[in-house]
């Protein structure tokens, strides 16, 4: 029989002398659960001196009864006893050495398996044993002053519910309060500062005095502030403690004076300081244990399917120590490769298969006949995705070979006009699905190998050669015909193609597409083979390898859509272009290719126009020129033969309709059209324009006495032409010289124009 002193820890810990006198901060309710019924012994009175173990009277009598200040003793009687006998019959000095290395939530455990144990182990007494159960876990914060040994070792490892008789887990922790609690446990123990400023009923049991000044020192958003960060919430939480609340206002309001109070309240504030301050230290060591265990059992779930058959070269080696994995158990990866599958085709982006694999179990022999089926499965279906994916990578190479070499031998065998680079060739070539059905290309696509060799492809070069010849020659052929048909398209609504131009032969042969490339790219030359580009709004004057080398620049080059974009000139437009080279002093005309024309600078000057008022232009812009001229004239003619009161509201009865000149008319007039200026002449001119102008500006001041006049410069519209066809509004002048020009009349301001624009906003000086 062994004797021992009992002394049992009391959970309604008093409060200490760093706390202000009457206050319980958390209510203090008991953290541990009460051990079982034991048969009534007589209990001895502890000390008052230490507030953390402090025993309750247990009289068999009644609370009544008086206790006995001298200590008891407990006699363990001999009998029958349970699983742990031998353990409570051996010596206290064994007992405490084997208690010394259990950790601290399994001393709690071990306190709740007998009556005997928890009275053993619930005494001043064995206090030692609890504080070397807390020193021994690594980077633990010290107990807080508030708290006893027992009621920390529950906060921190437990997961009950605090509130006594409630069998759920407590899931919502408050660091500041030092409590956990279940769901519904924490809805009826805990408030928010919102909900006692709006709940009436939930204020009336407190007294509103006090509760105004005491409720903020006891939210506890500071420390569940940081808990609710670095768990991804942000819901608000600013939690209050009913039962503290309830007791603090209790005891604020019986304070007499108010010197008590402020002297409470500032003992409060301090107190309020220390539970911030040890709230976060528990709270950041919990969280860093969360994150370890994750880390841990990451890595036993992973040590099950890798190779942890051998302490050797085996990184899990603290893993393979701990008594949760057997050392001589082979992987589960290790018995799929020994059945013939390859670490590739492991799936383990797959969910079932992660669960099969990744569990913190031990591997039988029995579960792995279990599972083994399911493995082969998932494993059978992610090696034909794999052989399926590296064959269409393997395809993907030999493609892009393909489109390396095609690319070089595209470039040798065309003779452009300009230089096309490699990157530009990319887009201008026909695409490689088309060169993919040649039956020498297709071939080598199919071969299912890593890449194309060089000299592979010296074999199909020839057939490759050969379409890139054909398909040059049939784009130039299409460009052929829609000149000479006047039409850009050359493909029928049946979409079968026309018949083949002089250019186009019948022989396959590829030094006979050569010539029939070279004669067609002569014919394409000329300055009199040029094309409008655009729409209506935004036309241009081109020639094709002119058009090409832009679009190539522009990163989008397809000759088919070059060819919808591309209207051939007319019968019209090739005059113009004869009398214009012409005018430059060129005897054959058809002859001249655009490249001799057409440079990068601005040097021809239309010779129709005032020269005050007339702007340098290249080749193509001038033709456009003359074009638009030519239009306008038409349109305007043709309008006003067709509905002269539409053009002219103002006119009444059969009265004279007001005359329209073509001075830009290049068919029945054999006057010059354009002059070719070197850099001199143009400056000239430009010099002369800018002093036409001052000028103008300058005899206008004198008119009116405006000094500022440039600044007020009026724009104005022409009266005379159609509203539909009248110029946009411009200055003075050059409505002034449209007037004479159009309409072949000295201008009247005030009948022949009308104020449009003044700019800026100043009253007209005229």
């Amino acid at each position: 029989m062994v004797i021992t002193r009992r002394k049992k820890i009391d959970f309604s810990v008093a409060p200490s002398d760093s706390e202000a006198e009457g206050v319980e901060f958390n209510g203090r309710v008991s953290n541990l659960k009460s051990p079982p019924k034991r048969r009534k012994t007589n209990k001895s009175k502890q000390d008052d001196d230490d507030t953390a173990f402090n025993h309750r009277s247990s009289s068999p009598k009644g609370k009544g009864k008086a206790v006995s200040e001298q200590p008891q003793l407990i006699i363990r009687r001999a009998g029958r006893g349970g699983k742990l006998r031998d353990l409570m019959n051996m010596p206290v000095d064994i007992f405490a050495e084997v208690c010394f290395y259990l950790e601290p939530f399994d001393l709690r455990r071990l306190a709740l398996t007998s009556k005997r144990m928890w009275d053993v182990l619930m005494t001043k007494e064995s206090r030692s044993l609890w504080k070397r159960a807390l020193d021994a876990v690594p980077d633990l914060p010290s107990c807080p002053r508030d708290l006893n040994e027992p009621q920390y070792v529950f906060l921190l490892f437990s997961s009950e519910c605090n509130t006594t008789g409630c069998g759920s887990r407590g899931t919502r922790v408050d660091w500041y309060h030092r409590v956990r609690y279940c769901t519904l446990c924490h809805e009826s123990e805990m408030t928010t500062s919102w909900i006692l400023g709006t709940d009436v009923e939930l204020r009336k049991q407190f007294d509103v005095d006090a509760l105004y000044d005491v409720k903020h020192y006891f939210v506890s958003d500071p420390v569940m502030r940081r808990s609710r960060r670095q768990a991804g919430q942000t819901k608000d939480e600013n939690n209050i403690r009913i039962s503290t609340l309830k007791q603090a206002t209790a005891e604020y309001a019986a304070l007499s004076t108010r010197f008590d109070q402020v002297a409470w309240l500032d003992k409060l504030k301090e107190d309020r300081a220390y539970r911030i301050s040890t709230g976060r230290a528990m709270l950041e060591w919990k969280s860093k244990q969360i994150a370890d265990r994750s880390k841990d059992i990451e890595k036993v779930k992973q040590a099950r399917f890798e190779r942890y058959h051998s302490l050797t070269n085996s990184p899990y080696k603290e893993i393979i120590a701990s008594p949760l994995i057997p050392v001589a158990l082979p992987s589960i990866k290790i018995k799929l490769l020994e059945l013939g599958w390859e670490e590739q085709d492991f799936p383990m982006q797959i969910k079932d298969f992660r669960d099969f694999v990744l569990k913190d179990q031990k591997l039988t022999t029995k579960i792995w006949q279990i599972i083994l089926p399911k493995l082969e499965r998932l494993l059978q279906t992610e090696r034909a995705e794999r052989l399926e994916r590296e064959k269409n990578q393997r395809r993907v190479a030999r493609e892009a070979v393909i489109q390396e070499f095609y690319q070089q031998l595209g470039q040798g065998t065309l003779k452009l006009p300009f230089k096309i680079y490699h990157y530009q060739s990319k887009w201008f070539f026909p695409n490689l699905e088309d060169l993919m059905e040649l039956p020498s290309v297709k071939t080598i696509v199919e071969e299912d190998t890593e890449t194309v060799t060089e000299d592979r492809w010296i074999e199909v070069a020839p057939d490759v050669r050969m379409f890139v010849l054909k398909w040059w020659r049939d784009s130039l052929a299409k460009f052929v015909t829609a000149m000479e048909t006047g039409c850009s398209e050359v493909v029928g609504s049946d979409g079968v193609e026309t018949e083949q131009t002089e250019g186009e032969t019948q022989e396959d042969t590829e030094g006979a597409i050569s010539l029939a490339i070279e004669a067609l790219q002569d014919r394409l030359a000329y300055a009199t083979s040029g094309f409008i580009s655009g729409s209506a709004y935004y036309a241009r004057v081109t020639w094709l390898f002119q058009q090409v080398q832009r679009q190539i620049s522009s990163w989008s080059c397809n000759m088919d859509l070059i060819r919808q974009d591309l209207k051939p000139f007319d019968s019209q437009s090739k005059r113009l272009v004869i009398r214009m080279l012409m005018d430059l002093g060129f005897e054959e005309p058809e002859t001249v290719r655009w490249t001799e024309v057409v440079k990068d600078t601005k040097e021809y000057l239309c010779r129709r126009c005032d020269e005050r008022i007339a702007k340098y232009m290249d080749f193509g812009e001038l033709i456009m020129h003359y074009l638009d001229a030519n239009k306008w004239y038409n349109e305007v003619t043709d309008a006003i033969r067709t509905d002269p009161d539409k053009c002219y509201p103002s006119r009444t009865g059969n009265g004279e309709l007001l005359r329209i000149i073509n001075d830009h008319d290049w068919l029945s007039d054999d006057a010059a059209i354009l002059r070719k200026d070197d850099e001199a002449s143009r400056q000239a001119v430009l010099n002369s324009q800018v002093a036409a102008v001052q000028e103008w500006f300058t005899s206008l001041i004198s008119d009116t006495g405006v000094a500022d006049l440039p600044r007020r410069e009026i724009r104005r519209g022409c009266t005379l032409c159609p509203a539909e066809y009248a110029p946009n509004p411009s200055t003075t002048m050059n409505i002034e010289l449209h007037i004479r020009a159009r309409h072949g009349k000295e201008p009247d301001l005030h009948t022949d124009t009308t104020r449009k624009k003044l700019s800026p906003d100043f009253p007209c000086p005229l």
